[in-house]
């Protein structure tokens, strides 16, 4: 695990995992059909029995929904996908069993398929509750939050007092930097949730961010076309780090998608006399800091101004020399592409998203599965030729070029008897040779290979799941982005990848 997540788990406490996922227990809602007794006035007996067919089968649907949305609570995923596929094979048209197997899909690490359930869900029903909150949150983990945000207006549409669709809304403004609109969320939801609800304490902490920042002008505001810098990576810990100019004053910055609001260390925010517009405790720290606003930032001839940003100690990441600031989402998804180019060792930022894959580049797709904590780029992978996609973790600290939950290994044609003997039982670890996998639609041939073992895998795939309902199968690690030139487009879900060699060579 990396150093930049351990430092994340200070930030959970005791009791709050899992309160983050998104559990949908979508209500069957369908009206129960009518029967008619044989040779009741005006109808043939043939018409009877097809209705009374009919009523049996949407009934036989609506109790294995009922179930399907109990299993789905109690986090047996898998029985809840079985119980939602056999109540369509019931009832085709049922809009309810597919909002279950759209939630069942995502807990599976299916997003495909999950994307696609909800779909077929709002287009029988397009007030269908538990679709629109699931394919609102489908649309976040790949950067559409307008059409996340206008899903959840045609629920609140009919009720306005509905706190899931409010806290989709939120977590999309809050992603954008949007404070007005963010704070007067946080005020509709604040008026519904319950004193003891375990979101409070995370939704009072962005309404700390959020409320200063009213009427300060845009925030993040990205000003010319294309900006350079060097850019290194830490080999132990995946982090990502250019230099730049801050307020005058040139330091490193940490580009960290894995976060949310940027951070200014405290001793360059004392330097450049910035003025503090708030005071705010951060979800799960009782010590109080300070909000600013950094006034610009420069890549080169690409700079973003008006970057509001929590004061705090940067040297806990242990890069040597400590970051004067830190870029996290909200500001990163404001540029449209991001190339690391890391075998040239270089940094390109440009304002404007791509049209199209880069020269000799091979797109995939790219979920940001945001925890409220923290946040986690992936994206599907295939081994050996398999017909089994998993999506990986983007970014992960092992030594070699992938790892692989045991799970996924086996799923993708290899067999037990491969992990036997395990090179670490106490760690639960195999090194494995991978004669070829896919990042997206890009080819990778003859690489090392680590299995993780145990159940689960990993700390950090555990705690995607706990915290996002998501399953991960594993991680794409250093060893192997730093042969490929990687450009993110947050704001489109894809990434990039280009090898050293022109693809296909």
């Amino acid at each position: 695990m990396s150093r930049d997540l351990r430092t994340l788990r200070q930030f959970f406490r005791p009791g709050l995992l899992g309160l983050f996922a998104l559990t949908l227990t979508t209500a069957a809602c369908g009206k129960k059909g009518e029967t008619a007794a044989p040779g009741e006035k005006g109808m043939s007996v043939e018409e009877a029995d097809r209705k009374r067919a009919e009523a049996q089968k949407a009934a036989k649907a609506e109790t294995l929904v009922a179930l399907a949305n109990k299993d789905l609570a109690s986090g047996r995923w898998a029985s809840a996908r079985d119980r939602a596929k056999r109540a369509l094979e019931a009832e085709s048209k049922n809009a309810d069993a597919y909002a279950v197997l759209g939630a069942a899909s995502w807990r599976a690490g299916d997003y495909v398929g999950s994307t696609k359930a909800f779909k077929e869900a709002l287009e029988l029903d397009r007030k269908n509750f538990g679709a629109a909150v699931g394919l609102g949150r489908n649309y976040q983990a790949a950067g559409d939050h307008k059409s996340a945000i206008e899903l959840q207006d045609t629920i609140l549409a009919a009720d306005q007092n509905q706190i899931d669709p409010l806290l989709i809304k939120l977590w999309s403004y809050y992603a954008q930097l949007d404070a007005a609109n963010a704070v007067k969320t946080l005020d509709a939801v604040f008026k519904l949730i319950e004193p003891d609800n375990p979101l409070l304490p995370l939704l009072q902490s962005h309404a700390a961010f959020m409320r200063p920042l009213e009427g300060k002008g845009e925030l993040a505001k990205v000003e010319g076309t294309k900006g350079t810098s060097d850019l290194q990576i830490d080999p132990g810990q995946g982090l990502k780090h250019a230099g730049a100019t801050i307020g005058g004053e040139y330091a490193r910055v940490l580009l960290l998608e894995l976060r949310e609001e940027a951070r200014i260390h405290k001793a360059l925010a004392d330097q450049l006399k910035l003025k503090e517009i708030a005071k705010i405790k951060t979800f799960g720290s009782d010590t109080e800091t300070s909000i600013v606003l950094v006034p610009e930032v420069k890549f080169g001839d690409l700079k973003i101004t008006n970057i509001p940003a929590i004061v705090d100690d940067l040297s806990t990441f242990g890069l040597g020399e400590t970051p004067g600031l830190l870029l996290g989402r909200q500001v990163l998804s404001k540029i449209g592409a991001i190339t690391f180019d890391f075998p040239n060792s270089s940094l390109e930022l440009q304002s404007a998203a791509p049209t199209g894959a880069p020269a000799g580049a091979i797109a995939s797709p790219l979920l940001l599965l945001d925890l409220h904590l923290f946040l986690v780029p992936s994206v599907p992978v295939v081994l050996d030729g398999s017909d089994q996609q998993f999506y990986a973790w983007l970014g992960g600290s092992y030594g070699t070029a992938l790892t692989v939950a045991k799970k996924n290994y086996l799923k993708s044609g290899h067999l037990p008897r491969e992990l036997d003997p395990l090179d670490d039982p106490n760690a639960g670890l195999k090194m494995v040779y991978i004669d070829q996998a896919k990042l997206g639609e890009l080819g990778v041939k003859g690489v090392g290979g680590l299995v993780l073992a145990n159940t689960p895998p990993d700390g950090g795939l555990a705690q995607v799941v706990e915290l996002g309902g998501f399953e991960l199968g594993g991680y794409i690690n250093v060893p192997l982005l730093k042969n490929l030139k990687v450009t993110y487009a947050l704001s489109q879900g894809q990434v990039y990848f280009t090898p050293k060699t022109p693809a296909g060579k």
